[in-house]
């Protein structure tokens, strides 16, 4: 935790900043001198709860953000870009300090998940069969509720909307708690990418690594990104289900319309599909290049009564992850109002039980006194 006013004041400046507001702007918003805003900024004026709460509410940010250190894997990004803070960091560290915070309200508790190194895109599937079993997912069945399924292997994947400023592509981005790791999805894609997106940064997650810095999922620049996708690819559509269904389909007389039957009931996105199917041998090079442009339509569905099954509609919170914070709520550990912020718009306050008196102690672990 923050142990300083110099400390605070460098996180309202960072959040001022990050906002374009100038010292004045937030002055004015808070009908404040600049001249506080100045001395706050600089750690030589003192922050009650009431003004906390304000800047909080003005920045956008939760209190505890303000009196909490980012995780250092959140400073491993910033340092790979120079020490740029972008929106989508603020926003997964304020997730991750989410997470943080009911695990040390003892009602979260991520499983331990132990995992080889993974260096090659060959290594990618076995590691994506193991996560299916690990998950308790059979090799032949479609991964559905991915939320929830990534959440058994201590992934917490958020469907939330995102302010992207001037980045328009963003999809998802991972980072690796001290246990577990949280992963923020963009609600805009439809569902065939969220999954493939929650899928990859799974593999981020299973594979250890710290976070992921390819914000554009599927782009397959470097090296490592390209065995994350053959990760998630595996892990959507494993290679022993694709054979019977195949010929089932009659995908060797009809391989465009075996290749839709097969991305509508394993959630994949057409490219993702074409590629896997490529991969394991049903498609030719040639055939490839000639259906992987090919996006099915409306009509394409409707002549086979398929019918396009939604995973992961936004505003989507881990199952379990919610249940914590109804847990805290219920034992007096948080207040309703904390409780509807960590649940991001999934519940209205007035659904929730009646408030319990949260103990000092309780109180401890979501915010300290503040320095005067």
């Amino acid at each position: 935790m923050v142990k300083s006013l110099e400390d605070i004041g460098k996180r309202v400046m960072a959040a001022r900043k990050d906002l374009g507001l100038t010292q004045t702007d937030l002055a004015t918003a808070l009908r404040m001198e600049r001249t506080a805003i100045s001395k706050i900024e600089t750690g030589l004026r003192g922050i009650d709860a009431l003004e906390l709460a304000q800047l909080a509410q003005v920045l956008r940010r939760p209190i505890g953000w303000f009196l909490s250190d980012p995780s250092s894997s959140v400073v491993s990004r910033r340092d790979d870009r120079e020490g740029i803070v972008r929106r989508e960091d603020v926003e997964l560290e304020a997730l991750a300090l989410d997470v943080e915070q009911l695990v040390k309200l003892g009602v979260l508790d991520p499983p331990a998940l132990a995992t080889p190194p993974v260096d090659s895109i060959a290594a990618a599937e076995p590691a994506a069969l193991k996560a299916r079993a690990l998950a308790e997912l059979a090799d032949h069945e479609p991964v559905w509720d991915l939320v929830r399924v990534a959440e058994r292997l201590g992934l917490y994947a958020f469907v939330l909307p995102m302010d992207r400023g001037e980045a328009p592509e963003l999809d998802g981005s991972y980072v690796a708690l001290q246990r577990g790791g949280v992963a923020l999805i963009s609600a805009d894609s439809d569902s065939g990418r969220r999954r493939f997106t929650i899928a990859h940064e799974l593999g981020h997650h299973v594979l250890a690594d710290a976070y992921s810095t390819e914000w554009v999922v599927g782009t397959g620049a470097t090296e490592r990104e390209k065995i994350i996708n053959a990760f998630a690819i595996h892990f959507l559509m494993p290679r022993a289900a694709i054979g019977p269904r195949w010929k089932k389909f009659r995908g060797d007389a009809d391989p465009r319309g075996a290749a839709i039957r097969l991305a509508v009931e394993f959630g994949m996105s057409w490219s993702a599909a074409c590629a896997q199917l490529h991969r394991v041998g049903c498609l030719t090079d040639q055939l490839h290049a000639t259906l992987a442009p090919q996006k099915p339509t409306s009509v394409d569905y409707l002549e086979r009564e398929l019918t396009i099954r939604n995973d992961g509609s936004p505003p989507t919170v881990p199952p379990r992850y919610a249940a914590a914070v109804l847990r805290a709520l219920n034992k007096g550990k948080l207040g309703r109002t904390r409780a509807v912020e960590l649940l991001h718009g999934t519940v209205l306050e007035i659904d929730l039980p009646a408030e319990k008196p949260v103990p000092l102690e309780a109180m401890a672990a979501e915010l300290e006194p503040l320095p005067r």
